[in-house]
């Protein structure tokens, strides 16, 4: 018959208090602005400048959010935002995902089209804005949907 060892016990990491106390107002410092922002966006006008402050809102109201969204617009940008966004990032995912496949299977273009590739990176993007600006303005682009989701897609 063997020999049973004692179970060992593990032994309870205690976390110190001045750590914690640390983390908690660190999350307090990081969370209070954007609780602020939006108790403040809930508030009516008459409760934003008032002395001293309104801590909650005795009557909270989402008539900022209709007016942000409808009456300046905003609904329209996030639209267009989303369009454009998820345009070149399918875009994007699909011909970088075609390229690299093609780079690591199929020995195309010789040796340095990986690297002549990779080296566009190097130039900062403000140096070819106005060459782009004014393809752009000729061909038609400007100001277009397709025009920022090409633009999207090649520089990312």
């Amino acid at each position: 018959m063997a020999a049973v060892a004692p179970a060992r016990r593990r032994k309870r990491r205690s976390v110190p208090i001045g750590r914690m106390l640390l983390l908690g107002f660190f999350l307090v410092f990081v969370l209070w602005p954007l609780y602020w922002m939006f108790n403040t966006s809930i508030k009516p006008s008459d409760d934003y400048l008032t002395v001293p402050p309104v801590w909650f809102p005795t009557e909270p109201t989402l008539v900022h959010y209709k007016a942000a969204l409808f009456a300046y617009r905003g609904l329209d940008g996030l639209i267009n935002s989303l369009i454009i966004s998820l345009s070149a990032t399918v875009l994007s995912a699909l011909l970088g995902t075609l390229m690299a496949y093609s780079l690591a299977r199929y020995n195309t273009g010789g040796q340095h089209l990986s690297f002549w590739v990779l080296s566009q990176r190097f130039l900062p993007p403000i140096g070819i804005v106005l060459p782009v600006f004014l393809i752009y303005r000729g061909v038609g682009l400007y100001d277009t949907h397709i025009g920022l989701i090409i633009a999207y897609t090649v520089f990312t």
